[in-house]
């Protein structure tokens, strides 16, 4: 996962009051499954999305729900 990304996940989880165990229970994965996943790329190397997003020049963000507008809202 990008730095930026994990920072923002580690941000809610304290805003929350979890942790990284809490984490992996409330998605059904084991702590050390969820661990490895943050310290891994968003996006794996044999993905097209890296080049997709570099041609037409953009990139994810990760942000919290409510922080975009929604158009389908």
């Amino acid at each position: 996962m990008n730095h930026e990304a994990k920072q923002v996940v580690q941000a809610r989880l304290k805003e929350r009051g979890m942790t990284q165990m809490d984490l992996a229970a409330k998605i059904g994965t084991s702590p050390a499954i969820l661990s490895r996943t943050l310290s891994s790329p968003m996006v794996a190397r044999n993905s097209h999305w890296n080049a997709i997003l570099a041609a037409l020049e953009l990139k994810a963000v990760v942000v919290p729900e409510g922080d975009l507008h929604d158009p389908e809202s």
